[in-house]
């Protein structure tokens, strides 16, 4: 009897020491449990930004996230698009995941579907509702739009000016002049490629020559169902007032409003230079440099065939550094995003300096809205 005693008072010892390790008091729920996973609504995003101003972004919450908000990327998603949904900003969205995807603090536009991404600074936010969009204003449909076309160019007649192309349907045209600084050139149209988007290009002539606009128009050449061309003219000289030019302004000293014959060889001798590295003319399309125009210089360029004069309805003012009150690439994102109608024409500039990031954050914010970002040819096939 003493001797089964003692197993059986060993066994009720282990019993004791189990139910104290099982206890409430000594028991700590894991720190996964303070994550509030949030999933937004299936309605499409519609890149509407907030009028106030962001907050100057903080660090990560903890090495360890708790007490946060976390949210999973889903395919379609854009750092832009998540920073609305949970009314934060894509900065304060870098800078809480820095340390868990060092790749957003340099690139915004990496973003992969199954990352997850802290959100808020606190459990269980709720994302905010989708706004409705007027129906004059965007797309009937909401659909990721990938297809676009370019290079099937309209007739030269009529004759006529463009903001925005009427009846275009829900594509807008991202449109890139070719006059000056061009440093970002070839990583803007690289992303382009691989992420299918076409574009229309307006090169001057002298930035044609250069070594690196040599190489942007090489690209175009070896992609001509992405990319298009229109004229800038030679120089980037004021066609109506005289002065202005890029890179230099000498040619364009002409002591007052330029002469026919020199409008003439500003759109001709432009075109020799920007057909023979990008295998294609530019026209019936071009954009006078400034956006100056009146109707005698229409006429002129008529006269050698650019019947199109593609200004634009979304002005990103990318051209201007931060540093002298120019946009960040989230501003220049947000007006395109906001504003972008059917038919809009956007302009940017291959030098602008915050205009790659803004680019990756514009077109799929763009797509999520429904349109097809495209080329100005394509604008027209859609009338």
């Amino acid at each position: 009897m003493n001797a089964l005693r003692r197993p059986i008072g060993t066994l009720a010892v282990l019993v004791l020491i189990l139910a104290a390790c099982g206890s409430p008091e000594s028991s700590a729920a894991p720190s996964s449990t303070a994550i509030a996973t949030s999933t937004p609504p299936a309605s499409p995003a519609t890149g509407e930004a907030s009028a106030s101003e962001s907050p100057t972004p903080s660090a990560q919450p903890s090495a360890s996230p708790s007490g946060v908000t976390v949210y999973t990327v889903v395919a379609g998603d854009t750092l832009y698009s998540i920073a609305r949904r949970f009314g934060t900003s894509v900065e304060q969205l870098q800078a809480w995941n820095a340390e868990r995807h060092p790749a957003l603090a340099s690139d915004p536009g990496r973003l992969e579907a199954g990352w997850e991404l802290i959100v808020a600074g606190e459990p269980n936010i709720t994302p905010i509702p989708t706004p409705t969009l007027a129906p004059t204003s965007a797309p009937t449909s909401t659909p990721v739009a990938t297809g676009c076309r370019a290079g099937n160019r309209v007739a030269a007649s009529p004759a006529g000016i463009y903001k925005r192309v009427p009846n275009a349907g829900p594509e807008v045209a991202i449109t890139f002049d070719m006059g000056g600084r061009l440093d970002p050139a070839l990583d803007i149209l690289d992303y382009l490629i691989k992420n299918h988007v076409c574009a229309t290009i307006f090169p001057t002539g002298d930035m044609s020559q250069t070594s690196t606009g040599q190489k942007v128009l090489a690209v175009i050449r070896a992609h001509p169902e992405l990319f298009e061309v229109g004229n800038h003219a030679k120089d980037h000289c004021d066609l109506v007032r005289g002065g202005g030019g890029s890179p230099t302004t000498a040619p364009c000293k002409t002591g007052g409003r330029p002469s026919t014959s020199f409008v003439q060889h500003q759109l001709t001798d432009a075109a020799v230079t920007i057909a023979q590295y990008a295998g294609q003319q530019p026209v019936p399309y071009w954009r006078p440099p400034y956006g100056t125009y009146d109707q005698a210089l229409l006429n002129v360029a008529a006269g050698v065939g650019y019947t199109k004069t593609m200004l634009w309805d979304i002005d990103t003012i990318d051209w201007k550094p931060i540093s002298d009150g120019g946009p960040t690439a989230q501003q220049i994102a947000s007006k395109v995003v906001t504003n972008a109608v059917n038919g809009s024409i956007v302009l940017d500039h291959l030098g602008g300096y915050e205009t790659l990031e803004a680019v990756k954050i514009m077109v799929p914010a763009l797509r999520q809205r429904g349109f097809t970002v495209t080329s100005i040819s394509d604008l027209f096939d859609g009338q």
